[in-house]
């Protein structure tokens, strides 16, 4: 079967490798279609050290079983599936305290393990789920993008009538803007300095206001808008320590900011800790997606997470370097990329 391999910073290769039979607990899979993240770009340019090349990228991905192992029941031969990429031991100290996306055996398929940008891939079935009838291989590839938001709003616990700001407007940014329209987010405002996102996100409903920093204070905005209060929540989703810096300043009191994105490792940001007492402010953190998975894929299936629109590419293995390299510059209007080996 044909991969698409990361041999280095910066270097990759289509090739050839044997495809192998599923082990008794394992299903092999089809691959239909699998979304390009930030997470892979980082691996290709070397800036995020998390496993050792080369690597078969590939962790956002739905496809077709085409044979399962032994001690497989629950899934047959052309059962349309999702995939939770991530491989927790059960057994370690983390585990055991219900924090599997903390295992300190943690392993991730597209990471550590061959991922979904080839032809098939092999998956534990405890990591398998069965797409429901409604939804595509491509909405149902971003089962564990959707799934890693609804960790994230779990963890803010989201109330009715809250206020939220959302830095970047990129796949992840729109799916927490739905989310938090669905628990009755009463004014929702993105932030982007990118105009086809700004304009992406004026056209949909969810959106109550959208900022171009670029254009207009940010602080000035936010002020006006909540009428000198300030926002309840904020969802940093750019990785930008701009945006982590300005979102703490524009929350209103006992307000909660979520770091979602992932900020370049060794960038330092300045806060003023008086402010984080006066105001009685949260930081919060968010790392992938413990027990979120099968919620995900209802909120897909529900329509609370609309998703069909975010795709703007479907591209082949062999355009995968090359749609890195435009992800990164925000060229060619590109939001989601759907990989279809």
């Amino acid at each position: 079967m044909k991969v698409f391999e990361i041999t280095g910073p910066n270097v990759s290769r289509i090739r050839n490798v044997n495809l192998k039979e599923p082990g008794n607990n394992e299903v092999l899979i089809k691959v239909r279609a699998c979304g390009i993240c930030g997470t892979d770009i980082h691996m290709f340019k070397g800036d995020v050290k998390l496993a050792e090349y080369p690597i078969v990228p590939g962790h956002e991905f739905s496809g077709e079983v085409i044979s399962v192992g032994n001690n497989v029941k629950d899934f047959s031969e052309g059962d349309r599936v999702a995939v939770d990429p991530n491989i927790a031991c059960g057994g370690c100290y983390y585990c055991k305290m219900g924090m599997p996306n903390f295992c300190e055996n943690w392993r991730a398929i597209g990471i550590h393990l061959q991922g979904a940008c080839a032809e098939y891939v092999l998956v534990p079935q405890s990591n398998v789920y069965k797409i429901p009838e409604n939804l595509s291989f491509e909405e149902a590839a971003f089962t564990e993008p959707v799934s890693c938001c609804v960790h994230g709003q779990d963890l803010l616990n989201l109330k009715g009538g809250e206020s939220i700001a959302i830095f970047g407007l990129g796949p992840i940014g729109l799916i927490h803007a739905q989310l938090a329209k669905g628990k009755g987010a009463s004014n929702i405002i993105g932030v982007d300095v990118v105009e086809y996102r700004i304009k992406f996100a004026e056209s949909k409903e969810y959106f109550d206001h959208v900022i171009n920093p670029r254009e207009r204070n940010v602080l000035e905005e936010i002020s006006r808008i909540t009428k000198g209060k300030g926002v309840d929540v904020v969802i940093e989703a750019s990785g930008s320590i701009d945006a982590f810096e300005t979102g703490t300043k524009i929350l209103g009191l006992n307000g909660k900011i979520l770091v979602f994105g992932v900020a370049p490792k060794d960038k330092l940001a300045t806060l003023k800790p008086f402010e984080i007492y006066r105001k009685q402010l949260s930081i919060i953190g968010s790392f992938i997606n413990p027990f979120t998975t099968e919620r995900a894929l209802r909120m897909l299936s529900s329509g609370v997470v609309q998703v069909r629109d975010i795709i703007s590419h479907e591209i082949e293995l062999e355009e995968i370097e090359s749609y890195y390299k435009k992800i990164e510059k925000k060229e060619d209007n590109v939001m989601k990329v759907m990989v279809k080996p």
